[in-house]
């Protein structure tokens, strides 16, 4: 009877501290991660990954670091990424061919290139030109 209750006692004392370590999170099995829902219980808001991002916006905000753009240059190369945004836009949801669609992407920013570089100065000309010749270099490199 002492031996069968020595297991008995032996058995329950091996099983206790799994139970008591399940209440903490391992990263390699068993516990309960309590960061899940953390930013309910902290109040931070839920990143939107739908905002709507003005690409005219953004393309004027990239050039003005790059090229210091003044305030006029600024507002008409928005103006003309945003006269071309719809082109874009529906050319990047269509079924051509993926040839296709670079040589009419190329065509669209050739268009707007023209455009942008009747507005600069032979300064910011030459750094546009540069700059578009090494994100060509990089882009090819993928």
């Amino acid at each position: 009877m002492k031996t069968g209750l020595f297991f008995i006692a032996i058995f329950f004392l091996m099983l206790c501290p799994d139970t008591a370590s399940a209440q903490y999170y391992n990263p390699y099995g068993g516990g309960v991660d309590r960061s899940i829902g953390s930013e309910v219980r902290q109040n931070k808001p839920k990143k939107n990954s739908k905002e709507k991002v003005d690409m005219g916006e953004s393309w004027a905000t990239y050039l003005d670091k790059e090229i210091k753009l003044d305030g006029l240059q600024f507002a008409a190369v928005k103006a003309i990424i945003n006269d071309n945004k719809n082109s874009i836009e529906e050319l990047s949801k269509s079924n051509l061919h993926i040839q296709e669609k670079k040589d009419k992407m190329r065509e669209i920013m050739d268009k707007i290139d023209v455009e942008i570089l009747k507005l600069l100065s032979k300064d910011q000309s030459a750094k546009y030109l540069k700059m578009k010749e090494d994100n060509e270099k990089k882009a090819m490199t993928y």
